[in-house]
């Protein structure tokens, strides 16, 4: 994350006339100072940043605005996005977060659904840090033994995750931005693509509201070149197991992400475990 700064803005060009000597204020002129003073607030220039994207752009397709382009700008939080993250019929429905990062983009070209997870979680968490700081505290019920105990954890170090992205071995990537890889209990050559918000998806890794099977059909392009919807999703259902869990667990490597998860450490039975820390309207305002 990389702040951006705006006094440039206001600075006078450097060629700029020499000054002459003040003039003289009228008296009838210092009435409207007043009114000067209150106009001067508009005159706010709300700050921006720059976002490491963890896709470094790569797959974004030609004529888009984020194509190869390795961060992203966006307004620091205001309390309009406040605003937004308490309304709460945009919580129920759960495009909260989306309406923030809208409102966040310097450029409105971007279609936030068009957005990898990756990248719009790396938005979120900086979102998070300019607002209110990098210090995240929280309530976790232990897994093991369901005591409750605060947790606290540097958002920073979340950010400091996005590393260069490496295709893991045993993948290609194609002109299309998408993955080939070989499934292999089958030998099956699967063509697969990232994720974005128009598949309604906001977690591959750990997504508890939908079906693995239906997350391979929202994946999966092709299998062996074949693309007919119908024959590719019965072989889905039909997948040997091995084969499925070396495609989920390949492609969870595959998609470029910040590293949400945090060590857990319970006090009251010495259970240890990594826990993903869930991105929604809450991690602005966390239970403590």
């Amino acid at each position: 994350m990389e702040s951006r700064n705006n006094s440039a803005r206001l600075a006078a060009p450097e060629n700029s006339a020499p000054a002459t000597e003040e003039p003289t204020i009228p008296v009838e002129a210092t009435e409207n100072t007043e009114n000067t003073n209150k106009n001067s607030l508009l005159n706010f220039i709300r700050p921006t940043e720059f976002v490491k994207l963890p896709t470094g752009g790569r797959f974004y397709p030609e004529g888009h605005a984020l194509h190869n382009q390795d961060h992203i700008e966006i307004h620091q939080m205001t309390a309009k996005e406040e605003d937004i993250l308490t309304n709460r019929s945009l919580v129920k429905k759960g495009v909260a977060l989306d309406r923030v990062v809208h409102s966040l983009l310097v450029s409105k070209n971007i279609n936030v659904k068009d957005l990898f997870l990756g990248d719009k979680n790396a938005v979120i968490v900086a979102a998070r840090i300019s607002a209110y700081g990098a210090e995240y505290k929280v309530k976790i019920s232990c897994p093991e033994c369901g005591v409750s105990q605060a947790h606290e954890m540097d958002l920073g170090d979340l950010l400091a995750t996005s590393d260069e992205f490496e295709i893991p071995t045993g993948v290609q990537m194609n002109d299309r931005g998408n993955f080939i890889l070989t499934l292999p209990k089958t030998n099956i050559v699967a063509e697969v693509r990232l994720l974005n918000g128009h598949d309604g998806i906001e977690n591959t890794r750990n997504n508890k509201d939908i079906s693995l099977i239906e997350m391979f059909k929202k994946i999966v392009v092709s299998l062996n070149n074949v693309t007919d919807r119908k024959m590719v999703n019965e072989f889905l259902e039909l997948m040997p197991a091995s084969d499925s869990r070396n495609l989920r667990e390949t492609y969870a490597n595959l998609v470029p992400n910040i590293d949400l998860t945090t060590h857990f450490e319970c006090n009251a039975c010495d259970h240890e475990q990594g826990m993903e820390v869930p991105l929604s309207a809450d991690f602005f305002w966390p239970r403590s």
